[in-house]
């Protein structure tokens, strides 16, 4: 079933978004740090309000913005821009993107350039407690149960790791060992709404195609990210058994990318292939970089660059995870999490 996007539409049963991850939700975070993966150079952003290059790796607005809006949100600043430049921690209440471009569930991941995902879950405690100190620990305890946690992390682990003697098993193993206890440690902080966001087709990036000597999609890494997503998913019902208010919706996004370049002229995609800005084979031997002229014709691509999507792609992925149906998204969509009401009386269950 075809679904088309559209932004916009307005719930009010959420009151903020906490995000965390990589380069697919990153809002400008990096910025801050001379050494971090940065898109705040032109011709990043080029279709952003204002044309303005804001450190998102997207032409424009970026999946987490479009997933905002839809939800009636402003999509959340990032962390360390409510950190430099304001001390209201009224802010906080309003939501806070902690994502961080090539993050990974390992610290060793893109070591040093990159905030990892368990120091975003740091950060995301002090953003709690700071919320309680100004509000209370009960009405703290009650926004946060009622907001939801963004999350989109695993794709950077993947893409350091896809040599053929790597030992998928044990490699999946490792990254769902490492995530569960911060996903608990989420869970502990007061969240009960998660919206986990998958892998996507990692081996059809044009960066993995670029490698290939047929140009097809990379067979390890797309293995690998399917391992994952499948672990991952039995991650998040083993949650949900575990604590009885844990609520969350799975988006699969490397099924949902498939459906997508299967059917891209359906929704309104030509080239599903060829990122628009780049170099080299696919556009996908190295990133978009200062200079490079992207094409004219960006809504008719899937990549923008030789990894990230463009802002039409990423607006048809999270509409399916916004009101789409198994296989894309389970147990329940975006839209009917959203629905659901608050149970943050409820304890775990020991």
């Amino acid at each position: 079933m075809v679904i088309m996007c559209f932004c916009g539409f307005g719930l009010a049963h959420v009151p903020a978004m906490y995000v965390l991850g990589a380069s697919l939700l990153d809002v400008g975070n990096n910025n801050y740090f001379p050494k971090l993966s940065k898109a705040n150079y032109n011709p990043y952003g080029i279709d952003f309000p204002g044309g303005k290059a804001t450190g998102r790796f997207s032409n424009g607005k970026n999946s987490g913005d479009c997933l905002a809006e839809m939800l009636g949100l402003v999509p959340p600043r990032p962390y360390f821009d409510l950190i430099f430049h304001t001390n209201n921690t009224a802010e906080f209440l309003k939501g806070v993107n902690f994502a961080s471009a090539s993050a990974g569930i390992l610290d060793s991941t893109n070591e040093g350039n990159c905030i990892p995902f368990s120091k975003q879950v740091d950060f995301f405690n002090e953003t709690v407690e700071a919320i309680a100190k100004q509000i209370g620990f009960e009405q703290t305890h009650e926004h946060i149960s009622k907001s939801f946690i963004v999350i989109n992390v695993g794709s950077n682990d993947i893409m350091v790791a896809t040599g053929d003697g790597l030992d998928h098993e044990e490699y999946v193993f490792l990254l769902i060992s490492t995530l569960r206890p911060l996903l608990k440690d989420i869970y502990h902080l007061g969240a009960r709404k998660f919206v986990i966001l998958s892998t996507g087709a990692e081996g059809c990036l044009p960066m993995f195609r670029a490698k290939t000597k047929t140009g097809d999609c990379h067979f390890h890494a797309n293995l690998l990210s399917k391992s994952y997503n499948m672990r991952l998913a039995s991650l998040l019902e083993e949650l949900q058994s575990t604590y009885d208010d844990f609520r969350y919706s799975f988006f699969d996004m490397l099924i949902a990318f498939k459906e997508l370049y299967k059917n891209r002229k359906t929704y309104g995609f030509i080239e599903g292939e060829v990122a628009c800005c780049g170099t080299g084979k696919f556009n996908g031997t190295s990133q978009c970089s200062v200079g490079t002229v992207p094409c004219s014709n960006r809504s008719d691509h899937m990549f923008w660059d030789c990894v990230h999507y463009t802002e039409e792609a990423a607006k048809v992925l999270m509409n399916l995870a916004f009101q789409g149906s198994t296989p894309f998204v389970y147990p329940i969509n975006v839209k009917q999490l959203s629905e659901l009401p608050p149970s943050y009386q409820s304890r775990a269950i020991e």
